[in-house]
């Protein structure tokens, strides 16, 4: 047990080490941004989103996982000269029970709001570290088998081996059920003080910061769909075969990221290649001044239209990026208004940002999601 207890500890080392390495890649942009795509990572962006206390919280129950899981996995799946592989698989299925935990906790957390595909469109932490496991889990299990494994038969070290089996399950079970109650814990955390921020800002820029709402100021509404020369393809993913998240944006200094996330929840794969159709409202009904462009922003890259088959339950994302701006005194952004593509129906959700009159949005191309974060 304790050779497996070091072999898990170097496998929470390298799960630790590959998620950081590539969040401060992305976070430093530029080329070290694109670098940060060659580090295979088993770690999601909820997991640094999060509060500090909750991350803290993921971190340690992910550690407590990883070292119980793989020590008593090997140990177990060990049979003479199969070590390594047994390692090896070991460093697998511990992955692969972190990952399928946190998809269950996302599923039951979204089931409710967006029913049983929406749900399953957020899932995929499973696939990720499972590759992950893949790819780096030869290294815990080359170091378990450098260490040895203890073979004794004396009854006393066996019921003493035996023991630490049963403690080793027992933690390995409460961390992997505490992961999905954390991770939605934090998400609640951060959801919660996002709304606070945002009605904060509300009360507190609206009234004396942003022009005040105008019934009889001119504008034009924000139309139901941006005109388009292009007809839509048979099976192209519209309004009616898909539904678009669009969660509470992101931000870093001096720039702001929403994530849209599109999901198929017809019975029918759909098609879809291009970028998201994005308007945005004024706080008096109006179509806001906004130039909406393609590619990318200091949030994202743009990985360019490329057509993506979204199966029952898949999902694809698009990334929508603009720098802050002062509202005082001007007309900004209140309803956010997107369609899959430009042409299509647009639905609208009622936000408040700091975009304004003149500004200028950057939104990236549809492409196959990965869980938050990677």
């Amino acid at each position: 047990m304790r050779q497996g207890l070091i072999g898990g500890g170097v496998l929470a080392v390298l799960w630790f080490l590959c998620g950081w390495v590539p969040y401060f890649l992305y976070s430093a942009g530029g080329s070290l941004a694109t670098l940060a795509q060659l580090v295979p990572s088993p770690m999601g962006h909820g997991v640094f989103g999060s509060p500090v206390l909750w991350a803290i919280l993921m971190h340690i129950l992910m550690a407590v996982a990883l070292v119980a899981g793989f020590a008593l996995l090997a140990s177990r799946l060990a049979a003479g000269s199969t070590a390594f592989a047994a390692g090896w698989l070991a460093a697998i299925l511990t992955a692969f029970g972190i990952g399928a935990a946190l998809d269950l906790g996302s599923f039951f957390s979204w089931v409710g709001a967006f029913g049983i595909r929406g749900a399953a469109g957020t899932m995929g932490a499973a696939s990720m570290t499972t590759w992950w496991a893949v790819l780096v889990g030869w290294i815990p299990a080359l170091v378990w088998v450098r260490f040895g494994r203890t073979l004794d038969s004396d009854s006393a070290r066996s019921r003493l081996r035996s023991g630490s089996t049963a403690v080793a399950s027992l933690i390995a079970v409460v961390a992997l059920i505490g992961l999905p109650l954390a991770a939605a814990g934090g998400d609640n955390a951060i959801q919660e003080q996002l709304r606070e921020d945002q009605a904060a800002a509300q009360e507190a820029a609206d009234p004396e910061g942003a022009a005040a709402p105008d019934p009889s100021a001119p504008g034009e509404p924000v139309p139901t769909a941006a005109p388009s020369a292009d007809p839509s393809a048979d099976g192209t993913c519209t309004s009616d075969s898909t539904t678009i998240m669009a969660p509470a944006p992101d931000a870093a200094t001096g720039h702001r990221g929403q994530s849209l996330l599109l999901v198929n929840v017809s019975e029918e794969p759909c098609v879809v290649d291009g970028y998201p159709d994005v308007a945005y409202g004024d706080q008096n009904g109006h179509l806001l001044d906004v130039s909406v462009e393609h590619g990318r922003s200091f949030m994202a890259e743009d990985p360019g239209a490329t057509p993506i088959t979204l199966q029952p339950g898949e999902s694809a994302s698009a990334v929508i990026g603009w720098d802050a701006n002062s509202v005082h005194g001007q007309l900004a952004a209140r309803s956010l208004w997107i369609a899959v593509l430009p042409g299509q129906e647009r639905v609208s959700w009622d936000i408040s940002l700091d975009i304004i009159s003149g500004a200028t949005v950057h939104v990236t191309a549809w492409q196959a999601a990965v869980p938050p974060g990677s």
